[in-house]
């Protein structure tokens, strides 16, 4: 009997597992995340977008398991840079695919929109209306830990064109990204970058140092500490190429006021991801 009752009980216990588990929800095919990030300087492109003050920054990111992704970013931003603005919003969509364990291929949609600003809000000259917003495609590639990237911009590029000072639209304008995480040890990644971009137009006016080409390279350098719990802080220093172009760039607010807004500058930041 008590060798019978063990069986009974173990065949209970079997069947309530079995109901168990056909009566738990199976797991939903996206997941919803985000991050948040303070950092020292927002450094875009090599150069400094809050006006070397610090940023404070956030994203929601929805990936499904088909490899669609969709996702909202924003972070403070200095009007001294962009007229009237005081926020960077960044929206995006894309999809990537594993071809293997090693190589992945994706493609994606950009749309970067800075609310209230404009160039007709600089402050030292008349300018007509024009706003920063721009969008652009992407398509990049990636093997294990190295990934190269093309962007291409489906309207005038932060509102070059010729209202803003330039020889004509910069539609189509292009940039190529290089870029590596590479892990050194279980905590430690080195990340590393190289990017060029290409703008289809020209100043018409020199800049203070003489140049009317915006076309540049930009690199940085840096190494990623992870923390438990989604932690993680970053150290390194980025820069850009052009000095003529970008270095004495005038405050929109007084022209007296300038900087080397692509001198190589050095980066801290802290971010949670939750």
């Amino acid at each position: 009997m008590k060798a019978t009752i063990t069986a009974m009980t173990a065949l209970a216990a079997l069947s309530t597992s079995a109901m168990a588990a056909e009566e738990a929800p199976a797991a939903p095919p996206f997941r919803i995340s985000g991050t948040a990030t303070l950092a020292s300087d927002y450094l875009f492109k090599g150069m400094t977008q809050t006006w070397s003050k610090p940023a404070a920054q956030g994203s929601i990111d929805l990936n499904t398991d088909m490899g669609f992704s969709a996702s909202i970013w924003a972070s403070n931003v200095s009007s001294k840079v962009y007229a009237g603005a005081s926020t960077e919003i960044d929206l995006s969509v894309g999809y990537k695919k594993a071809l293997s364990d090693d190589w992945t291929v994706g493609t994606g949609l950009l749309w970067v929109y800075y609310p209230s600003g404009n160039y007709n809000k600089v402050r030292y000259t008349s300018l007509p209306s024009q706003r920063y917003d721009f969008a652009e495609a992407n398509l990049f590639v990636a093997y294990k830990w190295v990934s190269l990237k093309y962007s291409r911009t489906l309207t005038d590029l932060l509102g070059f064109n010729e209202k803003t000072g330039y020889t004509g639209g910069t539609r189509g304008s292009s940039y190529i990204d290089l870029s590596a995480d590479i892990p050194v040890s279980d905590n430690y990644v080195l990340n590393l970058h190289a990017g060029h971009q290409n703008v289809t137009a020209k100043l018409v006016t020199p800049t203070a140092n003489g140049s009317r080409n915006p076309n540049f390279q930009d690199y940085r350098i840096g190494v990623t500490r992870n923390f438990p719990e989604g932690l993680s802080v970053s150290l390194g220093v980025a820069w850009n190429s052009n000095t003529a172009f970008f270095n004495d760039t005038p405050s929109n607010r007084d022209s007296s006021d300038t900087k080397d807004v692509g001198k190589r500058r050095f980066y801290l930041s802290a971010t949670k991801v939750f």
